[in-house]
């Protein structure tokens, strides 16, 4: 079990650039937290290592279609982050850090359930 688990939060601002355009971000940590990741580590005084997860942030993009709905924009930032995630596992594994799937969180209900196949587009009424 390796302490270097690769945790993303996604977030999207809707309409929020030139020409109708969208920004899609992403905040990635390493963290043991697997089963809560939004639970705080417990600090082990005994142990020499930090248990504070490190964190870092690839730049954010613009998407470059227009987007009709807020849901559309979140559901672009998980793949853009998924994305960017990709490289990283890669490099964690090559380094001796096995990943697990990686958890990607978003703060939009409707996108979390498309995205895992808890809900179809249609079951949710958009809203901007």
């Amino acid at each position: 079990k390796s302490d270097m688990t690769l945790h993303v939060e996604s977030d999207a601002s809707y309409l929020s650039e030139t020409k109708a355009r969208s920004r899609a971000a992403g905040f990635f940590y390493l963290s043991d937290r697997l089963k809560d990741p939004t639970k705080a580590p417990a600090a082990d005084a005994s142990s020499p290592h930090s248990t504070a997860p490190l964190a870092f942030s690839p730049p954010s993009s613009v998407l470059r279609k227009v987007v009709s709905f807020t849901t559309e924009a979140e559901l672009a930032a998980l793949f853009y982050n998924g994305k960017e995630a990709c490289p990283m596992r890669i490099a964690l594994e090559e380094l001796g850090h096995p990943q697990p799937p990686t958890p990607i969180v978003t703060d939009n209900q409707t996108a979390s359930g498309i995205a895992n196949n808890d809900m179809r587009q249609n079951d949710q009424k958009q809203s901007t």
